[in-house]
């Protein structure tokens, strides 16, 4: 065999090998900086606490400015996967805050799954803040939200800076209905800015 058929043969095979160790060394990279990212994650730290006192805080002067008797953050989460694979779509509340006399309900909104309700969070996509009586909603969503007093409720949808939606604010009058809320859309949806980047 004539060498630069040997050296043609040795160069294949070197390029070959040099490929699959760059492959397999990325791979394992790529697999523990992602599972330092998601230890990460998952601990809670001071910064992380302090995060959270944050937006409570500023949750519960967004209740007040607005008169909401109760204002709760839900945020969009996988909740597993289906058969073949694709992830179901939740959203749970994260931070509440009530008026004083009001329960708390926080522990008991947690995991909807987002194809029940279709026509709420389609609406979520094209505007930038709604209002609805809960009188004139679907008749089992009313049933649930007239047992806890709720008359009206006020939705302001959060996206993150690339625009995908990512949470939203509900407020909710218990009660009594207020007529003059749709002249607060625009500062319901300015104020709401500021949490946008705390619940990524």
């Amino acid at each position: 065999m004539e060498t630069s058929v040997v050296t043609s043969i040795i160069t294949a095979l070197g390029s070959i090998t040099v490929a699959l160790i760059t492959v397999v060394v990325k791979n394992w990279l790529d697999a523990k900086r992602a599972k330092t990212e998601k230890e990460r994650e998952e601990v809670i730290d001071e910064a992380g606490v302090e995060e959270m006192v944050l937006v409570q805080d500023w949750l519960n002067e967004f209740r007040k400015k607005y008169e909401f008797d109760r204002v709760g953050i839900f945020q969009f989460h996988n909740g597993g996967k289906f058969f073949q694979g694709k992830s179901m779509k939740k959203f749970s509340m994260t931070y509440e805050s009530v008026a004083p006399g009001y329960e708390k309900i926080k522990r008991t909104q947690q995991n909807f799954l987002a194809s029940e309700y279709p026509q709420w969070i389609s609406t979520m996509l094209q505007k930038k803040c709604f209002a609805n009586l809960v009188s004139e909603i679907d008749p089992q969503s009313r049933a649930e939200l007239e047992a806890l007093g709720i008359q009206q409720f006020v939705t302001v949808p959060i996206h993150c800076l690339k625009g995908a939606l990512i949470g939203f604010i509900v407020g909710y009058n218990i009660g009594e209905i207020d007529d003059t809320i749709k002249n607060k859309f625009v500062p319901l949806v300015e104020d709401s800015k500021f949490v946008s980047g705390y619940i990524l």
